[in-house]
């Protein structure tokens, strides 16, 4: 099974590399977990605040949802869910509207998926 995981995964990191998955203002990237089954998204925004939408979470939310498609496409048991970053995309985006206009926030982590 792990070995069907890893490939699905690298399956996954190289489709997502081939694909339009990210947008001009943030990127989502894939973090396998060393040891376990399953992995982490990721989103960095690429812009500093002054340049993010207002709503930049929802575009990382909808870009993680179709990496979550794209797993389950693959054969990986993973839940669907609409708020990939939940609490942690929420804190994000409010503790972003407060920065200065030229920082860049740093990345928001999901919860585990898989395993």
């Amino acid at each position: 099974m792990k070995k069907f995981f890893i490939s699905a995964i690298l399956v996954l990191s190289s489709s997502v590399s081939a694909n339009a998955y990210k947008s001009e203002f943030v990127d989502v990237s894939i973090q396998i977990q060393e040891g376990k089954e399953s992995f982490r998204l990721v989103c960095q925004p690429k812009v500093p605040v002054g340049e993010l939408p207002k709503n930049w979470v929802s575009s990382c939310n909808d870009i993680g949802k179709k990496l979550l498609e794209l797993a389950v496409d693959k054969g990986m048991k993973v839940a669907l869910i609409d708020k990939v970053f939940g609490m942690a995309g929420d804190f994000a985006q409010k503790a972003s509207s407060e920065l200065p206009k030229n920082i860049v926030p740093k990345q928001i982590v999901s919860r585990e998926f898989g395993g």
